[in-house]
């Protein structure tokens, strides 16, 4: 399910994406790929008897420390008050908890990948075995971007796909990957 859609089947709004600014920085218009934004040291496998919010917790900790980003509570504030609204957890096993930061200048991800899965607190029906946070910049010619991140995660997060993440045995086999799967396309 595209993120799009499945923002609109969870909220029930429908959302115009809107086009990307003429002056967006160059960063932003060849697309963001999540391989592109992950390095082996934010691929992270975590530990079982954690519940959802102690799993963000971890990874954006993780998340602001590699990436210099500061402060983690202000990050972790902002994904909260997302989830309170609704969950982010797909039915495909993946919990895409993202928001976009005031005063942030790139795109930042962490992803979290989950062997013995945990199920969603909202969704108990569905089981959440890898999970990818991400925030980017709160700006109008980067959200066009933040909204492809969130579609291109989605579509490259199907259960076959966990399944086959979930056998490698290092982070570095995992980005890889990865970044084989989003240039085949």
């Amino acid at each position: 399910m595209m993120a799009l859609d499945w923002f609109q089947k969870k909220s029930g709004k429908k959302t115009a994406v809107p086009e990307a600014a003429p002056h967006a920085p160059a960063a932003f218009t060849d697309g963001v790929y999540i391989g592109k934004l992950l390095s082996e040291d934010l691929i992270v496998r975590l530990p079982a008897g954690k519940s959802k919010e102690q799993l963000i917790h971890i990874l954006i900790e993780k998340l602001c420390k590699v990436r210099k980003l500061g402060d983690p509570a202000p990050y972790y504030k902002k994904v909260l008050e997302r989830e309170q609204g609704m969950s982010t957890t797909l039915d495909t096993g993946l919990a895409v908890p993202h928001a976009r930061i005031d005063g942030m200048e790139t795109m930042s991800a962490v992803l979290g990948i989950l062997p013995q899965g945990i199920p969603d607190p909202k969704q108990p029906d569905l089981v959440i075995r890898a999970m990818c946070i991400f925030f980017s910049p709160n700006r109008q010619e980067v959200f066009t971007q933040h909204l492809h991140l969130l579609r291109g995660v989605s579509a490259l997060f199907q259960p076959a796909f966990i399944d086959e993440l979930l056998k490698k045995a290092s982070a570095s086999e995992m980005l890889q990957m990865i970044a084989q799967r989003e240039q085949a396309g």
